[in-house]
């Protein structure tokens, strides 16, 4: 009978033994890791969260609680970059009030998609599989590979859940975003997109396909690709934004920006002027002397240009005869 090895090392009197050679490593749990107690994200947490979303410290606590629950409900970490709350500005709250400063939105990679769309189907004790990708160009002729280094005009991938096919097409020109480019003179499509057109659609395609298959999992998430468009349109408003503000600041924002409406105000004033101006024309249109004219025309004497000086010399007498009598 041969004796087994003990589990516990031998010790050897007056030895000091290496516990860090011997004892099982002890994972410690991270002070940031997510744990089942929890309800929502702590101090530290949200502080960890701020450093790698520096808009998500504003966020609102409803939508904390909401971006909690989705991490919770995929399984992605949010530490590490698989699932991210942004903010994007809300432009309707210029003119609305009651409309929020920040419109929020949960994404992730299409990796994460990937990853929650399986585990789901797993659960369910179903596969996730694809047909062949499908890309269209202008004239709508299907393409098994995309050769071309035109942009495909859309993209179709169909994702097969069980017995069930759920495909989706993603068209370029509602995804592909665009932006102002002040070199080229007009709007141009961003960079990733030009260089990648066909893999940045497929994205946008397979991410829609793989929320019809895992509605439960991925319903109210969006992949990065998708929200680019959101994003350019949100750089242009804040880019128009700014130049109406610098153009008002100057003084050419009531004329350019309301059109007919700006110039009102200076018409307005205009209108008021001449209104002013008129009131003292009434006594122009009387001119006695100009009338008398035709009188002196009759005489013969209207070529005559001392017909105006006449009245001058009967106002100087009066003057000299009143110096004589004071001088005698």
């Amino acid at each position: 009978m041969t004796d087994e090895p003990s589990a516990e090392p031998a010790t050897v009197e007056g030895a000091v033994v290496d516990k860090t050679q011997t004892a099982s490593p002890v994972v410690r749990p991270s002070a940031i890791v997510l744990r089942a107690d929890q309800d929502e994200f702590d101090h530290k947490q949200l502080s960890t969260l701020a450093l790698l979303s520096p808009g998500l410290a504003d966020a609102p606590r409803g939508h904390l609680a909401m971006f909690f629950h989705y991490c919770v409900r995929t399984g992605l970490d949010p530490f590490a970059r698989q699932i991210y709350m942004i903010g994007r500005k809300n432009w309707r709250a210029a003119d609305d009030p009651d409309e929020p400063k920040y419109i929020w939105t949960i994404q992730t990679g299409i990796d994460g998609f990937r990853t929650v769309a399986h585990r789901a189907a797993a659960k369910a004790g179903e596969s996730i599989s694809y047909e062949d990708t499908v890309y269209y160009d202008s004239e709508g002729n299907a393409h098994e590979v995309w050769l071309s280094k035109a942009n495909p005009t859309a993209v179709k991938v169909t994702v097969l859940r069980g017995s069930s096919r759920f495909p989706f097409v993603a068209r370029w020109d509602e995804f592909a975003p665009t932006y102002y480019d002040p070199k080229e003179g007009g709007y141009v499509v961003a960079k990733m997109w030009r260089q990648m057109p066909a893999h940045m659609v497929r994205k946008c395609a397979e991410a829609g396909s793989l929320r019809m298959a895992a509605p439960q999992d991925l319903s109210g998430l969006f992949v990065d690709e998708e929200m680019m468009r959101a994003d350019a349109e949100a750089v242009v408003r804040e880019a128009e934004d700014v130049t109406r503000r610098l153009r008002a600041a100057a003084g050419l924002e009531a004329s350019d920006s309301s059109g007919d409406g700006g110039k009102n105000e200076p018409a307005d004033t205009l209108a008021a002027e001449n209104q002013d101006a008129a009131k003292p024309a009434k006594p122009k249109r009387k001119r006695p002397a100009k009338k008398a004219d035709p009188a002196e025309e009759q005489d013969g004497s209207a070529v005559d240009s001392g017909a105006a000086p006449a009245p001058a010399p009967a106002k100087r007498k009066p003057r000299k005869a009143a110096a004589s009598r004071t001088a005698s």
